[in-house]
């Protein structure tokens, strides 16, 4: 029962970690209305800013405390650690989580040291600092540091969301300070930099994208198997050949510009309905294409059922709302209140249920109810303020049919091979792959500063430092772009036809743990660098370096593929070796960590070997050569 339960825990963790990974959620609420009103009687602050950064705490934290109850299981048995040691920081993360519950700062007063440290500073002040320090010395995964990181930022977002936080609140001491402040001033440009951005981001990103076949590195990844670059480019070549083949038949085929219209010989809109057709064919190619195949296709379906149906709902309302009584033969109130009641019923379809329902509409099938609110909006309003009554029928039809074109092209050329397939578990691969050369990349370091005096041990602590972050970077870059591809082809999961395997979305939350236990390594072994208990570390024919070159040797031979480690499992450094606690612990955790790193990478791999991706209700796996209908 006690392990169900600890199992449970872990992945409540694990879930609330991969939902706040780097704060994207919290990104969302940048444009929240409250920014900007009556900013002169309390000059408003940016919460996104603080509830990112809290996010992306309360992330980390969530996966050093999954890290504490593996090291403390019966598996590891890394009895350095003690669940006593932790009772204070599980304590303040209650009372943190209490105070944002309730939404009042005033509780985070009962964490003595919230108000007398600094996120920079890495010290715990307050009542009882001694046995505050004393603690943090068998602390090996800084859940104190981290804890007193998550209180101080709490106190600063609710302070924020309630303008009480800084000089000019509406209960700050100092009066003097109003919306001209230097604070305020810098607040505002704090809240102003997400709409800025928005209309700047697109000229930022296409200028990104022209540097890049001026770099070596470009050119290289496209000779990467791995990386699929060439897979995608492949794939905007295709998107680039479709819309200048649509776009050069638009200009350069009389037949196809002037006959591509449903509508009689002597209609007089005739040409008007030729040149619309084949910019809508266009706009709908350009639209239903998505990142994936599996997207492009089951975006183009639910397009489809939106614009059919949307042109349908059209229909019956112009039919039912036409009266000559009116200046535009079209009853326009009746029109306005066809549309607000469908597009009403629309969007109740299309939005998610519970709390999914504050934040978007359906990923699953929110296309088609948007499609068909557009195309009914459309369609009114050009039959009812342009072309008139006479010409509804023409309209509607040639609408749908150019939309259908477009889209039945998109589908094409998104099935035909080579695609970047969403539920491809290469892309998650990808990451699993990044994790499993940095942490080579950490033992080869280790193991090469072979002397205490070695004039490349400081450039390896260097090393060591910037590897952790780009870990973090790299890995959150990879992560967000699979996310991406993932959802995108998730849609429409009931549809047999390129279904994506949900082992991928789970394996993908895993890795996604990971990335802040792959950061932790580099960023633990300089720390161990920086102190005396290197010597240990370092000590040729040491129990220490004997067991990295074990480590080493067996990543090596036997790879990420093996199932299986060569190597004994439970390792402890003995006490002989040295006397100080602090030192031995951090060890300890090194290489326990890295041991256990091995064991989940191989077994990300070993479940990404055998997914296979859904090629029209076909199951395709190129590892093991393998076809498997559904």
């Amino acid at each position: 029962m006690a392990e169900m339960k600890a199992a449970q825990l872990q992945g409540k963790c694990i879930y609330h970690m991969n939902a706040l990974f780097d704060g994207t959620l919290a990104k969302y609420t940048v444009f929240e209305p409250r920014l900007l009103t009556n900013p002169c009687s309390h000059p408003p602050e940016c919460t996104a800013y603080y509830l990112a950064k809290l996010s992306m705490l309360v992330a980390r934290v969530s996966s050093a405390s999954v890290g504490i109850q593996l090291f403390t299981s019966r598996e590891f048995c890394y009895d350095n650690l003690s669940s006593g040691v932790y009772s204070n920081a599980a304590d303040n993360l209650e009372v943190c989580a209490k105070a944002l519950a309730a939404g009042n700062a005033g509780l985070l007063d009962d964490i003595s040291y919230v108000n007398s440290c600094s996120l920079s500073s890495g010290g715990i002040a307050g009542e009882g600092g001694e046995d505050q320090n004393s603690l943090k010395d068998e602390d090996a995964f800084e859940m104190h540091h981290r804890t007193e990181e998550i209180a101080v930022m709490s106190k600063k977002w609710l302070g924020a969301m309630s303008a009480t936080g800084r000089k000019g609140g509406a209960d700050s001491d100092d009066k003097d300070v109003g919306f001209c402040s230097k604070e305020s001033f810098a607040s505002m440009l704090q809240n102003l930099k997400p709409w800025i951005r928005v209309h700047i981001s697109h000229y930022i990103h296409l200028f990104q994208h022209l540097l890049a076949p001026f770099r070596k590195s470009t050119w290289q990844s496209l000779m990467d198997a791995e990386s699929y670059d060439f897979i995608k480019l492949i794939w905007c070549i295709k998107y680039s050949m479709g819309m200048v083949f649509l776009l050069v038949i638009s200009v350069y085929w009389p037949a196809y510009r002037t006959d591509f219209v449903l509508a009689a010989d002597d209609d007089p809109m005739k040409v008007v309905y030729a040149i619309q057709n084949g910019g809508w064919t266009m706009v709908a190619y350009c639209f239903a294409t998505t990142q994936t195949a599996e997207g492009t296709v089951k975006k183009g379906i639910l397009r489809m059922a939106g614009t059919v149906t949307g042109a349908f709902s059209a229909w019956l309302a112009l039919l039912a709302c036409e009266s000559s009584t009116f200046e535009l033969s079209y009853n326009l109130y009746a029109l306005v209140a066809w549309m607000t009641a469908t597009s009403f019923i629309a969007t109740f379809i299309a939005t998610e249920r519970g709390f999914g329902a504050r934040i978007a509409l359906s990923n699953s099938f929110g296309f088609g109810p948007i499609y068909f609110v557009v195309t009914q909006i459309l369609i009114v309003s050009y039959v009812s303020m342009i072309f008139g009554p006479e010409s509804r029928d023409e309209v509607i039809v040639n609408r749908m049919v150019a939309n259908l074109l477009g889209i039945v092209m998109a589908i094409v050329l998104a099935v035909i091979p080579p695609g970047n397939y969403g539920g491809d578990p290469g892309h998650t691969r990808k990451i699993n792959n990044f994790h499993w050369h940095s942490v080579q990349t950490v033992v080869e370091l280790l193991i090469s500063c072979d002397d205490v005096a070695d004039e490349l041990l400081a450039k390896n602590i260097q090393t060591l430092d910037s590897l952790s972050s780009k870990i973090l970077r790299k890995s959150a870059s990879m992560q967000e772009i699979t996310v991406d591809f993932e959802k995108d082809a998730a849609r429409l999961q009931k549809m047999t036809c390129f279904k994506v395997d949900p082992r991928v979305k789970m394996e993908l939350g895993k890795i996604t743990r990971d990335i802040y236990v792959a950061s932790f390594v580099p960023r633990l072994a300089a720390k161990i660098l920086k102190g005396e208990s290197r010597l240990l570390l370092l000590e040729k024919n040491g129990h220490v370096q004997q067991r990295l070159e074990e480590i080493r040797a067996d990543m090596a031979n036997d790879g990420i593929t093996a199932t299986s480690q060569t190597i004994k499992e439970n390792f402890h450094i003995p006490s002989s070796d040295l006397p100080d606690r602090e030192g031995r612990d951090d060890i300890d955790l090194l290489l326990l960590t890295i041991q256990w790193l091995i064991t989940e990478m191989r077994g990300h791999n070993g479940a990404l070997k055998v997914i296979g991706v859904n090629r029209c209700g076909i199951y395709q796996n190129f590892n093991n050569k393998r076809t498997t209908s559904i």
